[in-house]
């Protein structure tokens, strides 16, 4: 029998994963609008964090000394991964800093390995291998004197950033059985603080802007980060955490035909197959494509 909740949760998470992606080439037009990467992150975790905190303004009754001490540790992973991300957008291809973003995915094992022995089986090791030999083929630029975007390498910190919040997240939240919603929150507050801290230090807004400039701001505030969390937070507890991962996997796939039809970004054979390579090792490392029975991660 098909459950009709789980159709619509997993629907909802392909839409948010489509914006998600939408997000990567809307971040370049405010880029090219003039803005500095620490003011787009205001835009958007200062959105984000009110539209938020309205929706759950009852659970601050819940908070206490230990969410807000171990939601800071993993909000400053948030912060900088979304941070590395856009910076990353500045000087680098909006498709390129999405594939490279993936990367986080195949990375979250290897990190529950060094922290908390958890093993790594041999999909993880031939995951890891396929999407770094993609990472390097999108990242490499004759070109260049250095032969490297730094673009490319400000992303690929954004990768470990994101790994690190994901994994250091969930440790947290299964030890200490904290209120998802409001644990995810305080991640996006302390963002948001710490992105006004390096708007005020580092950026200045563009001389000749206007009320409709700041749009893609909004955007990301609204959708990509409030109306995200949301879906995601209502998919994971409705859908399998597996295909929950492969759904939003599709990210990057989307980034790249957004970055087509919103910026007219023009793909090399260089760049498809590169993206090939990484969204292969997220296959391969969640659906374990060569196993005789598959086994659900949980």
């Amino acid at each position: 029998m098909i459950d009709k909740k789980v159709i619509f949760a997993e629907s909802a998470l392909v839409l948010v994963t489509i914006i998600w992606g939408l997000g990567f080439p809307i971040t370049k037009l405010a880029v090219n609008s003039g803005f500095g990467a620490n003011t787009i992150m205001v835009g958007r975790f200062l959105t984000a964090s009110i539209i938020l905190s309205a929706v759950y303004f009852r659970r601050f009754k819940n908070m206490n000394r230990q969410i807000i001490k171990y939601g800071i540790i993993t909000g400053v992973f948030l912060f900088f991964g979304f941070y590395f991300q856009t910076l990353g957008n500045v000087y680098t291809t909006p498709s390129k800093n999405g594939f490279i973003t993936q990367l986080n995915i195949v990375f979250v094992p290897f990190l529950y390995f060094l922290f908390f022995k958890k093993k790594v089986d041999k999909y993880n090791i031939i995951s890891v291998v396929v999407a770094m030999l993609g990472m390097f083929l999108l990242m490499f630029d004759k070109d260049l004197l250095n032969g490297i975007n730094k673009g490319d390498i400000y992303t690929y910190i954004c990768a470990i950033m994101v790994a690190f919040n994901v994994v250091t997240g969930s440790y947290f939240l299964k030890k200490y059985d904290f209120d998802p919603a409001l644990f995810v929150l305080i991640n996006i507050l302390i963002s948001m603080v710490l992105s006004i801290i390096f708007m005020l230090l580092f950026d200045r807004l563009p001389v000749n802007i206007s009320v409709i400039d700041f749009w893609p701001l909004l955007f990301l505030g609204i959708f990509n980060t409030a109306l995200g969390f949301l879906v995601q937070s209502y998919a994971l507890k409705i859908s399998v955490p597996t295909r929950v991962s492969l759904i939003v996997a599709l990210e990057s796939v989307f980034a790249v035909i957004g970055s087509i039809l919103i910026i007219n970004e023009i793909l090399s054979l260089q760049i498809v197959i590169g993206g090939i390579l990484i969204v292969s090792g997220i296959l391969i490392t969640e659906v374990k494509p060569f196993k005789s029975k598959m086994i659900t991660v949980t």
